[in-house]
């Protein structure tokens, strides 16, 4: 008799802890969805909070471009202004005059113009760090960030002329191999600031190095080496070779805390989609589609407060499964390791993660910083608890029947 009180006893825990295990399965698993990105395929961003009403508040936003990671993009009356980048747009003829950046030695004027024929824009909008200039199917993007860049697609054949400002000129022409994104590229500099300008198609440089001509077919950029007082500019040197030679696919980059969080994508690449499914504290989701023939570099910027990646209990799986952590991040930008990894790049609490996504993968990418609490109330963990205490009922079972 007392034999089964003392195995109904044990049996009961077990079926209780069987139904914490199921009621917490997909508490876990659920989380709050983040708003998708949008735009052309190229650029994304979004926002949520637990007010949808009143979105993300710039406290949010201040505290990002104050790490250098999320800049916000504002225009007014032909005046573009972000934390990084400010240029002048003439809504008549769609040309953008006294492009420049927020360098090291101040504010400072790059390019006196970009003129697309024929562009003569309809709408001007900006969301978070992107300002999207349309006109029909020809697109102008320029993204605030530590480098600045001005991004310009089009559908049809478009003459496209760029004038260098005070003493910025070409001081390196290159051809890539075709296989590479951006072809023809250019080095531009004055000595204290290097940019480059990359397109499919081939340049005319004249009146010194300083115009350049070039009939775009697809797609062409103007991007700027960092010039902010950066506390990785070995790493965002090094990345802005990576993003030249068509390595770096897409940059995400992600803030949250308890209420709300924030997003921003940067597609480097036209036949890479990344589109941001969830954001929340501790737990980054995503999904990776397209072309990724030759291999490529995922760059995720977030801060500690977000995520902490520098703990050993940091979880990055594809599709599920998890991948493993490299030792050095010039590993992954050109050693081009066989399988899938990562990598953490970390300064006073402003971080950097380069996941490296070998040929032909694409899926869905997790981020999630684990604790041992959770892993211990995780469902493989009751499970693995219940294991524990059944064979310890059994053990006591056996030992009660032998005495």
């Amino acid at each position: 008799m007392r034999t089964s009180k003392i195995f109904g006893l044990i049996l009961g825990g077990m079926l209780l802890l069987s139904a914490l295990a199921m009621v917490a399965s997909p508490v876990l698993a659920d989380g709050n969805g983040a708003g998708n990105g949008n735009g052309n395929g190229s650029e994304g961003s979004g926002e949520q909070s637990s007010d949808s009403g009143n979105g993300v508040n710039a406290e949010t936003y201040q505290k990002a471009s104050g790490n250098s990671l999320l800049g916000k993009m504002g225009y007014s009356y032909g005046h573009g202004q972000g934390g990084f980048v400010f240029y002048d747009l003439d809504e008549d003829t769609g040309i953008i005059t006294d492009y420049g950046l927020n360098t090291s030695y101040g504010e400072k004027v790059l390019i006196s113009n970009i003129t697309v024929d024929g562009f003569v824009p309809e709408s001007v909008r900006t969301t978070g760090s992107v300002a999207k200039i349309v006109d029909g199917d020809t697109v102008v993007m320029v993204h605030d960030n530590p480098t600045g860049m001005y991004h310009l697609f089009v559908n049809d054949s478009t003459n496209v002329t760029i004038v260098l400002a005070g003493d910025i000129v070409v001081t390196e022409q290159k051809v890539l191999n075709e296989s590479c994104d951006m072809t023809y590229q250019l080095v531009i500099s004055d000595g204290n600031v290097t940019g480059m300008i990359a397109s499919e198609d081939p340049f005319m440089v004249t009146e010194n190095g300083t115009v350049i001509e070039c009939t775009v077919t697809e797609d062409l950029m103007v991007r700027f080496l960092p010039q902010t007082a950066h506390r990785h500019q070995w790493l965002e040197t090094a990345l802005m070779y990576a993003v030249q030679n068509g390595s770096v696919g897409a940059e995400v980059t992600v803030m949250a805390d308890d209420e709300e969080s924030v997003y921003d994508v940067m597609c480097y690449r036209n036949e890479l989609q990344v589109q941001v499914q969830q954001v929340t504290q501790n737990k980054l989701q995503m999904s990776i589609g397209g072309q990724n023939q030759q291999g490529c570099l995922l760059l995720i910027n977030t801060d500690s407060g977000t995520m902490d990646m520098t703990q050993d209990r940091l979880r990055v799986c594809i599709d599920g499964t998890e991948i493993s952590e490299a030792d050095d991040a010039l590993e992954l930008m050109y050693g081009q390791p066989d399988e899938a990894c990562y990598v953490i790049v970390e300064d006073e609490g402003v971080q950097q993660m380069l996941v490296y996504l070998p040929a032909d993968t694409v899926g869905a990418i997790t981020v999630e910083g684990v604790d041992e609490l959770s892993d211990l109330f995780s469902p493989i963990g009751l499970a693995m608890m219940i294991g524990a205490v059944g064979l310890v009922a059994v053990a006591g079972i056996v030992v009660f029947r032998k005495r």
